[in-house]
């Protein structure tokens, strides 16, 4: 099957990674793929064996990335024109950020099969800025979840959320060669003289890092074992604590050593909960216990579910598992089952399957 994958641009965020990832596992099993994108584009942050189809403002071929000229419209416009010059070559045309939904659908493609992968409800994150281009965004998102696209969502969550409707849900995936328990991890919390918990630096208030910082200065202040790494820093201005480390991590690599080297893992997300969110799938792949606001994967007995923003609860959770080594074992054994059934050959293989099956449906 020849699929086609048209992006804006490249991000170092989650969704390119499932794009790059899933390109991969595809070509891999003998699939033909390639990225459509504006030549003003950022190169792939994410690795990728796909092909690349750069195309200048008229959609013709730029042969090689400039990394200059149209930016906004005229990036969709760019890809509006490259869809209509090169969709029809391919079976499948994957659109994936809500942007590029509109070009998609738009597009004259003759018998390629389009499809809208949902990673996330948009809207949410552009009208938490409350200003006049995220409030512009997030209609448009809304919009596009009305357009004439088979929508596969990545959890079960989005079946029916808000103005989203699906009826078929592909998970993100994992590497699993990376993300995995460090070797001998097998310890006791607190054994040797030091409590560490883990989470993520973000400056999103509906990342929630600041309920962690209140749980963590509460939990010093009950017991000075504990102490605080956070990946990729972002802390609040002005705040900083003796116990605190920050983790500049560059690569997936040392992501999964930052979470081999903490106790616990706290995500406090305030949004979509049901949602998947990487650190959470990827401190359960690593074996280490997870306290979440409850996003995919976990649940009562792969994790411990804290209300949402409160420190309260966070505080009140770690305490409980701390004190309990049986169950948080328990817990982090069957946390890392689930998460070895989201191996990207293993998603990869899904997503496959819902492209087949829609587009064998329509020749029938």
């Amino acid at each position: 099957m020849k699929i086609l994958i048209p992006v804006l641009d490249f991000q170092p965020t989650g969704g390119y990674r499932v794009l790059s990832e899933l390109a991969n596992s595809w070509i891999e099993s003998g699939h033909q793929v390639s990225f459509l994108a504006p030549a003003a584009s950022n190169p792939p942050y994410f690795p990728t064996e796909a092909s690349m189809i750069w195309v200048d403002a008229k959609g013709a071929p730029a042969g090689v990335r400039n990394g200059a000229g149209a930016r906004g419209i005229r990036q969709l416009i760019s890809l509006y024109r490259g869809l209509n010059r090169f969709g029809s070559d391919h079976d499948v045309i994957l659109a994936n950020f809500s942007l590029t939904a509109f070009p998609v659908s738009l597009s004259r493609c003759k018998d390629a099969s389009k499809f809208y992968y949902v990673q996330a409800y948009e809207p949410d994150y552009f009208w938490y800025k409350k200003n006049l281009k995220a409030l512009l965004m997030g209609t448009l998102a809304k919009c596009s979840y009305w357009l004439p696209l088979k929508r596969i969502v990545n959890a079960p969550l989005y079946f029916k959320y808000k103005n989203i409707r699906s009826d078929v849900y592909v998970p993100p995936g994992l590497d699993l060669e990376i993300f995995k328990p460090a070797e001998g991890s097998a310890r006791k919390l607190g054994a040797d003289g030091s409590i560490v918990l883990g989470c993520i630096g973000r400056l999103e208030p509906e990342k929630g890092i600041g309920f962690v910082l209140e749980a963590f200065e509460r939990l010093y202040q009950k017991d000075q074992r504990y102490a605080l790494r956070v990946a990729f820093g972002n802390l609040p201005a002005g705040w900083s604590h003796e116990r605190c480390e920050v983790i500049a991590s560059r690569n997936d690599h040392e992501l999964a050593r930052f979470y081999q080297s903490v106790d616990i893992l706290i995500a406090p997300g305030t949004v979509q909960h049901g949602a998947p969110h990487y650190p959470v799938l990827e401190a359960m792949a690593c074996g280490i216990p997870v306290v979440t606001t409850g996003y995919y994967g976990a649940g009562d007995s792969t994790a411990w579910i804290v209300e949402n923003k409160s420190s309260d609860s966070i505080v009140k959770a770690v305490i409980d598992l701390v004190n309990n080594d049986e169950l948080t074992s328990s817990r982090s054994r069957q946390a890392l089952q689930v998460a070895r059934q989201l191996e990207w050959k293993i998603v990869s293989a899904k997503m496959m399957d819902c492209l087949e099956s829609f587009r064998s449906r329509r020749t029938t």
